[in-house]
């Protein structure tokens, strides 16, 4: 007899002949009841696995993404460093005189894509 969890088989006989025979049907009910439990126990085990697997994609797609931005930040700073050294300047305060007398030489335009 195949069994489908939920289904309980035990159906109460009209006369009880034998105690015994009922008692053994009673554990085994209780112990087709146990199996289903350890059934939806292990399903929800396995859709707990599937819902962590989906996180970690998830995961290392956002990191991937991170380390691209992060990537294109660099190249924006080095352009920037070049830009710096090209020009004589230095990412350190200026005298609060020296920024006056500088923007009336020139400007340097600085573009981040």
């Amino acid at each position: 007899m195949t069994r489908t969890p939920g289904q309980c088989s035990f159906t109460c006989p009209q006369t009880i002949n034998d105690v015994d025979d009922l008692e053994a049907n009673l554990i085994m009910d209780l112990a087709r009841a146990q199996c289903d439990v350890f059934d939806a126990e292990k399903t929800l085990a396995d859709c707990i696995v599937r819902e962590h697997e989906v996180m970690t994609s998830l995961s290392k797609h956002k990191s991937t993404i991170s380390k691209r931005k992060l990537d294109k930040a660099d190249v924006g700073l080095g352009h920037m460093r070049i830009t710096f050294r090209k020009h004589g300047l230095s990412h350190h305060p200026a005298p609060h005189n020296f920024h006056d007398s500088f923007t009336s030489c020139c400007q340097v335009a600085i573009q981040l894509d």
